[in-house]
């Protein structure tokens, strides 16, 4: 294989996610001990008791979640994660459905949760399109999709361009997409809050 068909960040992304417990440390270090905070600004928008969170990671928000009373189902794909995020929430005292499930077909009814909580993992959906349908398809009338993500900020500012435009060429991560079309194009109304260092964080809520 050609070096120049090697994608450098992917091979540390996946790497640093096979184990949960040097990605937890990892990524606070990374965030500068904020990536937790980012996480829980998704309680500022969650309404409604059933909750599905995809992309549970090692289970830190799911905890805080089950913990506030929301009745939660995990999705994982990475089974190091699905372990490790069961294993928190059974030395908790707690238990929750983490499954390990492909989002674009979700093995749920029409219209049963109130919320969808993805945090730090919507560059990783190669096709948006139908996940974003089937996440509709599951959500009840005026329910939420929260989503907390990093990508290209609004404003567009010179830091973050460069920092985007060193790391693209090395990921197959879809971090300059322009996620709130997506949902608009699917009927939802959308708004974005951009935060974080050089505004490369962002929550959006959008409501079917």
């Amino acid at each position: 294989m050609r070096l120049s068909k090697i994608k450098l960040f992917d091979y540390f992304y996946k790497a640093y996610h096979a184990w949960p417990l040097i990605y937890s440390n990892l990524i606070q270090l990374l965030s500068f001990g904020q990536w937790e905070q980012w996480q829980q600004r998704v309680f500022d928008d969650i309404s409604g008791h059933k909750i599905l969170e995809i992309g549970v990671g090692p289970g830190k928000l799911l905890l805080k979640l089950v913990q506030k009373g929301y009745d939660i189902t995990g999705i994982e794909l990475r089974r190091g994660m699905a372990f490790e995020a069961r294993r928190r929430l059974k030395r908790a005292g707690y238990l929750s459905q983490i499954l390990q499930q492909n989002i674009e077909k979700l093995p749920f009814d029409n219209e049963i949760f109130d919320c969808i909580v993805l945090t730090f993992v919507l560059a990783e959906i190669t096709h948006l399109e139908k996940a974003i349908l089937e996440m509709k398809r599951v959500l009840k009338t005026n329910g939420k999709v929260i989503i907390i993500a990093g990508g290209i900020p609004q404003d567009n500012n010179l830091i973050a361009r460069i920092l985007f435009r060193l790391v693209s060429p090395h990921t197959t991560l879809h971090l300059q997409r322009n996620n709130m079309q997506y949902f608009h194009s699917a009927g939802f109304e959308v708004k974005r809050t951009d935060f974080g260092p050089f505004n490369i964080v962002n929550k959006i809520v959008a409501v079917k």
